[in-house]
């Protein structure tokens, strides 16, 4: 006979409370994120006591050591301010941060020989290789998604033109497609290089890798389809010469559809939906060096995300070259900072208030007593990094390697209670923070400025356009340097500079035909054209100059003495053709 087992109110009421061992891992709701490996409970507690303190009526209350919260009685006041980073220790003193010796020891820019034209800018990064590959995925694919052999057959050529289209479109926009070949909208620079039907028909063939062979479809790799594009671009973009200052930020290209395994939703942002993509690029806008961000993998790491974005985009970097990056507070921890150290890679950036490391600064209103310009900062026990907190509108928080305080400059902020400007002390920290981390900013700046937003279903051809800009882009800033250390004056601007590239891979190499002679009649004048002259490289291709005769004379191109009725049919421009001056076949070949 089973005895049934009879509890005292004692047994229950032990049941009913549990022991504290059973509550492990229960924890309150928070803004602030557990699972980040720089994450330190916050210290609202410590923060009402200082609150107290203050409000007892002491005369120190604005002193620094007002904002230091006491140790208990059991704690050793040497181990106050210190706490477990993953396995590092980290110990924080207020003093003064002696900046390492950290001078510049990389690869400078060198000076160029001479300046190339834009095209050659151009096909730094999209290089001949890679539309060749373009090329053969594009026939490809074209007779896979058919029945019948239906082949594109589109060559090197004809996808440069259709790249050169692209560039001009972004140059003259317009709602659609279809409205560059319409009689209303039509545009004679698109329309009269390239049929609808073929742009069309060209654009849902484009394709970058085979669908049949499985060996392409790697294991957690989300853009295999687009994958050996973007590797080729990203070599490209390495082969430039970093610069000392690079700063590492997100960027988004706008995409709206569904049909994506890798689009985000960025709350904030111009566009929220779209594509991120990690880049690292120099203080002038040059991107080195990027990366899709095809979601999160669900594995903790000691750095979390941001920092192994961080540690990954700077592997191209030369170890001990003294080389400075700069992020915002989605990478920054203090973990991070001491992995980049071991390259001898310092680091500046702003930093979350749950990723101090045990780090107690002044609070908000402490520092607000003090006045805009107020400034506190801890140093870490092996003086190998500093946390600074600069109280302007509202407090920042900055995390160094290599920068501090000192020296301080002035900054000119307007005063709302007097009216006016006023001067208010900066640390070096934040100027040096303002003046290097606009690169992904700037480059995000000169793309949207002439990107024409060409729509599509499939997601991988956004990052096709988005490739092509930043070749651009890259390829115009890269040129801007040049002139700079030429001493060229007056560089090409971004627009002038695309229209060039653009004109340069429509008409480099094409053929146009040869005038009939059937018709021996004179040849009616030619139509005014909106273009004067063409690129230098178009110019010396030795392809489809025609000469051509026309009724009204008008002075030589090359040597400006000599009134010639003969124009070259794809210059646009009259040049001598006479026995006693052939301006013609010179113009042709200087």
């Amino acid at each position: 006979m089973n005895s049934k087992k009879r509890y005292s109110v004692q047994d229950a009421l032990e049941i009913i409370t549990g022991d504290d061992s059973e509550f492990e891992g229960c924890e309150g709701s928070s803004d602030e994120d557990p699972e980040d490996p720089d994450y330190t409970p916050s210290n609202k507690d410590s923060n009402k006591d200082m609150e107290s303190d203050e409000s007892s009526g002491s005369d120190d209350s604005e002193s620094s050591e007002s904002s230091e919260v006491a140790p208990p009685p059991n704690i050793n006041p040497e181990q106050q301010n210190t706490t477990i980073q993953g396995k590092k220790l980290f110990s924080w003193r207020k003093k003064p941060f002696e900046p390492p010796e950290c001078a510049f020891k990389g690869q400078s820019v060198t000076l160029p020989d001479d300046l190339h034209t834009p095209l050659e800018y151009f096909r730094q990064f999209i290089t001949v290789e890679m539309l060749e590959l373009l090329k053969e995925q594009t026939n490809l694919y074209s007779v896979q998604k058919s029945d019948s052999l239906c082949n594109v057959n589109t060559t090197v050529k004809e996808l440069e033109v259709l790249t050169g289209l692209y560039l001009r479109m972004g140059l003259c926009q317009m709602s659609g497609n279809r409205a560059y070949w319409e009689n209303d909208t039509r545009c004679p620079m698109v329309a009269d290089n390239m049929s609808r039907n073929r742009f069309q028909t060209l654009l849902t063939s484009l394709h970058f890798t085979d669908n049949t062979d499985l060996s392409n479809r790697i294991v957690d790799d989300k853009c295999w389809k687009i994958r050996p594009w973007l590797d080729r671009f990203r070599k490209q973009c390495l082969a430039i010469t970093p610069e000392e200052h690079n700063s590492v930020d997100e960027q988004m290209v706008p995409f709206r559809g569904t049909h994506s395994p890798i689009r985000q939703y960025v709350k904030g942002k111009p566009h929220p939906w779209g594509l991120k993509i990690w880049g690292r690029c120099s203080s002038s806008g040059i991107l080195n060096d990027f990366e899709v961000y095809e979601g999160g993998t669900g594995r903790r790491t000691v750095l979390g995300m941001g920092g192994d974005v961080v540690v990954k985009l700077c592997e191209a970097l030369p170890s001990d070259q003294n080389y400075k990056v700069f992020a915002d507070n989605l990478f920054s921890s203090a973990a991070l900072v001491l992995k980049l150290l071991q390259r001898q890679i310092y680091f500046v950036g702003t930093i979350r208030s749950n990723r101090l490391a045990g780090c107690q600064l002044e609070d908000d209103k402490s520092l607000a007593k003090r006045g805009r310009g107020s400034v506190d900062a801890r140093v870490e026990r092996e003086e190998t990094m500093v946390i600074v907190k600069w109280y302007d509108n509202k407090s920042v928080t900055l995390i160094s390697s290599f920068c501090a305080v000192e020296p301080q400059d002035k900054a000119r902020r307007w005063s709302k209670a007097q009216r006016v400007f006023v001067e208010i002390s900066r640390p070096h920290i934040v100027k040096q923070y303002n003046t290097f981390m606009g690169g992904i900013d700037l480059l995000d700046a000169c793309v949207a400025r002439y990107k024409y937003h060409m729509r599509s279903r499939r997601w991988y051809l956004y990052l096709f356009w988005q490739s092509i800009m930043l070749g651009l882009v890259n390829a115009w800033l890269i040129y801007r340097r040049d002139c700079r250390l030429l001493g060229f004056q007056k560089p090409l601007k971004q627009r002038s500079f695309q229209a060039e590239v653009a004109t340069s891979l429509v008409l480099l190499h094409s053929r146009r035909g040869r005038p009939t002679l059937n018709n021996l009649s004179p040849p009616p004048p030619p139509p005014k054209r909106v273009r004067v002259g063409v690129p230098s490289d178009v110019r010396t291709d030795q392809v489809a100059h025609w000469p051509l005769k026309c009724d009204k004379r008008g002075r030589c191109k090359y040597c400006k003495i000599n009134a010639t009725t003969t124009l070259c049919e794809k210059c646009d421009v009259r040049l001598c053709f006479t026995e006693e001056r052939n301006c013609f076949k010179c113009y042709h070949l200087a």
